[in-house]
This record gives C-alpha cells, structure tokens and sequence, in this order.
C-alpha cells in the first residue's frame, strides 16, 4: 500500500485557513481583554465616588486627597486590580493589573479627581492611554452619571460599545453626551423601555 505524502500545497492552504480563522478571532479576543478591564476600572471609579460621598458627609466638601479617601475605599484584590500608593493630594494615581505591570507603569489606567469650585460636586475619572484605544471613563458625583469618551476613531468605538455593555448593570443611565447630567434611574425601569 502506498503511503501518502503532505504536500508543501496542502501544508500552505491549512496554513492559510489557521491564519484566517486567527485573524477573525482576534478583534473578539482584544475587545474581550479590554472590556474586562474597563469593567474593573469603572468598578474602581463607582468606590471612588462612593467614598467621596461619604467623605462628603463627614466633611461637607467633596476632596481631590487620595490619602483622604483611603479610609473609605475598600481594598481592591489582585484579580479586580491595583491601585498604586497615593501621591500628593490632587496628584493622579495609577491603576493596574498586576505588581509587575504596576512598576513598568504600564497596562492600566491613571485615575484622577476633579472638584468644583464650591466643592459640592465633582467626578473621578480613569485615562486608558495604552492599549488597543485611548479612553476615558468618569463617574460623577453626587449624582452618579457615567461616561466614556474615545481619544480616536478605535476608542470611540469602543466606548460605544462598552456603554451599550455596560448599561444594564449600573443603576442609571449613561451620559448622552460629555458633561451631560442624568438623574438615577434603576435598570430594570431602563429595560422595560
């Protein structure tokens, strides 16, 4: 019986099929990985937001001080990310994946907080700046309004994206649009719509 042999031809066009359904996968792969880590840096700004409402009731004025707000933000595992030690007060702080990503200050988000001048509002706001897209995240506060703004073409579509995701699992509505106001409204009130 004579034994058959696989020739260069075959060998290219299974190649050519494993590349092509690599190709395909791909866009689902990074949008998956991204979106998880969205998902854990909204996760960090709702804390934030929370923790500046409580300080707000202990204080009467909201905070740009991470080390204020400390004592109100609960710890964060490893899974869910790392935030670095805070700097000064108003100073940026960075939040990560994991230790190693979080000293070569790569791979995640720098999360930030903005006050109003009369101190009774305010937002906190995470920068993606690596990545497949640049984006930013922002919860305000005391009235929780989420939004997602793309730095280019890819980050507003994944925006786009991540607030239609995202919309059945926070208890209000997304901003239609950058400095949008919103008041709270439940999901399933939202669902039924």
């Amino acid at each position: 019986m004579k034994k058959k042999k696989f020739s260069w031809k075959s060998f290219s066009v299974l190649l050519g099929i494993v590349l092509l359904l690599a190709a395909a996968a791909a866009p689902h792969y990074v949008w998956t990985l991204e979106r998880s880590r969205a998902g854990a840096a909204e996760a960090a700004l709702v804390n934030a937001a929370a923790a500046e409402n409580l300080y707000f009731i202990n204080h009467k004025t909201y905070t740009r001080d991470w080390k204020a707000l400390e004592r109100y933000i609960p710890e964060t595992g490893e899974m869910q990310g790392i935030f670095a030690p805070a700097g000064e007060p108003g100073e940026e702080r960075f939040f990560s994946f994991s230790q190693e990503a979080l000293s070569r200050a790569e791979d995640g988000f720098s999360f930030g907080i903005e006050i109003s001048q009369d101190g009774k509002e305010g937002k906190v706001y995470a920068v993606r700046a690596g990545g497949p897209a640049g984006y930013t995240l922002s919860e305000a506060f005391p009235q929780p309004v989420f939004a997602c703004d793309g730095d280019s073409v890819a980050g507003k579509w994944f925006c786009g994206k991540f607030s239609k995701y995202i919309e059945p699992f926070i208890m209000r509505k997304t901003a239609a649009e950058p400095g949008a106001k919103q008041t709270a409204e439940p999901a399933a009130a939202s669902a039924r719509e």
